[in-house]
C-alpha cells in the first residue's frame, strides 16, 4: 500500500477559469464573433451607397416601363464604350464615348449625355453634355470631380426615338501631395 501512496496524482487546474480549455474555447468563439460583427458593421458604414428613393410607390409603378425600355435597348444592339482616364480630385480629364450600331457603324446622335452620381451625397450629382468630335460616333466632354471617392455614371445616347445607355462605377483618387 505504501507504493500506491507514493504515486503523485496530476494536478488538474480546470477549476481556474483562465486555465480551463472549455472556457478558453468559448472565449475564443465570443471574441471571433465580436470581431466579425465589428468588421461587418464597419464595412456597412464605409460602403453605404446612401441612395434613397424618395417615392418608392412611383418608382414601383414605373418598373414595367423601365423593363420595356431595357428590352428595347437590347433589341437595338448598340455598342457603347465609355473611356475614363484616371480621375483625380479637382483635376480636369477628358472622357470619351464611342457609339456603334449593331453592324459596327458609327451612330450620329441627336444628343449624348453623362449622368454622374455621388452615391453618398445627391447634392453633388451633375450632368455633362457630350460633344461630337471629328470622328463620327465619337463624343467627348471635360470633367473635374470635386471630391474623391466612389462615383456612379450613366452615359446615354439618343438618335430619334431610339436611345441606349451604359453605366458603371468610378473611383476618384486623392491628389498626390
Amino acid at each position: 500500500m505504501s507504493d500506491q501512496q507514493a504515486v503523485i496524482k496530476p494536478v488538474k487546474t480546470w477549476h481556474k477559469p483562465w486555465k480551463n480549455p472549455f472556457i478558453l474555447f468559448w472565449l475564443f468563439i465570443l471574441v471571433t464573433v465580436l470581431a466579425v460583427n465589428f468588421f461587418m458593421v464597419s464595412m456597412a458604414i464605409v460602403t453605404n451607397p446612401g441612395l434613397v428613393n424618395d417615392n418608392p410607390y412611383k418608382h414601383g409603378v414605373n418598373y414595367e416601363q423601365i423593363i420595356e425600355q431595357r428590352k428595347a435597348e437590347a433589341l437595338l444592339g448598340w455598342q457603347l464604350n465609355m473611356h475614363w482616364p484616371e480621375a483625380v480630385e479637382g483635376k480636369t480629364v477628358q472622357v470619351a464615348l464611342t457609339a456603334l450600331d449593331r453592324e459596327g457603324k458609327p451612330i450620329v446622335s441627336d444628343h449624348a449625355e453623362v449622368y454622374v452620381y455621388r452615391p453618398s451625397s445627391p447634392n453633388e450629382d451633375f450632368v455633362l453634355k457630350l460633344m461630337p468630335t471629328q470622328t463620327a460616333g465619337s463624343y467627348v466632354a471635360d470633367i473635374a470631380f470635386p471630391k474623391k471617392g466612389k462615383w456612379v455614371w450613366v452615359a446615354e445616347i439618343q438618335q430619334g426615338k431610339d436611345k441606349s445607355s451604359v453605366g458603371g462605377d468610378l473611383f476618384v483618387a486623392d491628389p498626390a501631395p
